[in-house]
């Protein structure tokens, strides 16, 4: 990979990391949501080397065709990110039930308040 792409990739996950950075400081976006993206933001910075450590590795573990490495090592942490994201999303539904439940008594318990008042 010649040393211009290695910057290009570089700048691209910078912008990607500062553009987060910038969301999570304004409030427009969650903090413990953001830590996945800013590691995939550090991980696209990083994939500007990943070849001078991709290749010996793959080298090591056998695997005729390093990208392969990659593609697989993407795929688990997509995974990862699913998973997580989807104990998040599991939580709050949760949340949200619990509190429809709430309100339910608390509006029960308005209406019950008020016909006993005659109002």
């Amino acid at each position: 990979m010649s040393f211009t792409v290695r910057v290009v990739i570089f700048v691209l996950g910078l912008i990607f990391f500062l553009i987060l950075f910038e969301m999570v400081r304004r409030k427009k976006f969650r903090e413990e949501l953001s830590i996945t993206w800013f590691i995939v933001g550090i991980a696209l910075m990083a994939s500007s080397v990943a070849d001078k450590v991709v290749d010996p590795l793959a080298r090591v573990l056998g695997i005729g065709y390093p990208p392969a490495l990659v593609l697989v090592w993407i795929v688990f942490l997509l995974m990862l990110a699913l998973v997580y994201f989807s104990y998040v999303i599991s939580d709050l539904k949760g949340k949200v039930k619990e509190l429809s439940q709430k309100l339910a008594l608390t509006a029960y318990e308005v209406e019950k308040q008020n016909r006993g008042k005659g109002v």
